[in-house]
């Protein structure tokens, strides 16, 4: 990988996301998506198995397995959905990125997310089907596991924001935007989404309404 570009993008990317996307997005638009992917979709789907408690419907390895097979597919989705949104509204801003680049942006932007998976791989080990549960609410902790749980959120939470500044910085890279254009960009990408989401379960609502009616 380091041949391919001259450094190691997934270092890189935490520190000089501009300079990484751009070489990136060069290079191949697609570099490496398919990991990308893979890493958001596990990261993903176990934080959604875990807020949904699957664990007290479904076993727990059916549950962590579905999740390693789907996880590619499922974040190549998002990304791609979501990169749809940013793409289609940064041309109202006269951004200049070409679809594929904008996705790049996003899935390398959260190449730190893989920090995520060592987390909940220990988070697995620590409290193994527990956490997929009603967890933390029907839990007993030891002082030990409460300080563990703690700094394993703390953590999480850190990475999480330094995904969103990466992001902007990578999406002012490609849309050729400054950093407040950038973040109007996603803003308003964030508004249609929701626009749609809402419109679709809208009339979702309204046909199976008319159709329960009859």
């Amino acid at each position: 990988m380091k041949a391919l570009l001259g450094f190691n993008p997934w270092l890189k990317m935490w520190v000089k996301p501009k300079t990484t996307i751009r070489k990136v997005v060069d290079y191949n638009p697609n570099f490496r998506l398919f990991f990308l992917s893979a890493i958001y979709g596990f990261v993903s789907l176990l934080s959604s198995s875990q807020s949904f408690a699957l664990g007290t419907t479904f076993h727990f390895f059916l549950v962590l397995f579905l999740s390693i097979i789907i996880a590619p597919l499922w974040g190549y989705i998002v990304f791609s959905v979501s990169s749809f949104f940013i793409f289609f509204t940064g041309r109202w801003l006269q951004g200049k990125a070409k679809y594929k680049e904008v996705r790049s942006a996003i899935a390398w932007s959260n190449a730190p997310m893989i920090v995520n998976v060592v987390l909940w791989i220990l988070l697995l080990f620590i409290f193994r089907e527990d956490i997929l549960r009603d967890f933390p609410a029907t839990f007993v902790f030891s002082k030990a596991q409460r300080v563990f749980l703690f700094l394993i959120l703390l953590c999480q939470l850190v990475v999480s924001v330094w995904i969103i500044v990466l992001y902007i910085n990578a999406l002012s890279e490609v849309q050729k935007f400054s950093i407040g254009k950038a973040i109007l960009n996603i803003l308003i990408a964030i508004v249609i989404f929701v626009a749609v989401f809402f419109a679709i379960a809208l009339i979702y609502f309204l046909i199976m309404r008319g159709f329960l009616l009859r």
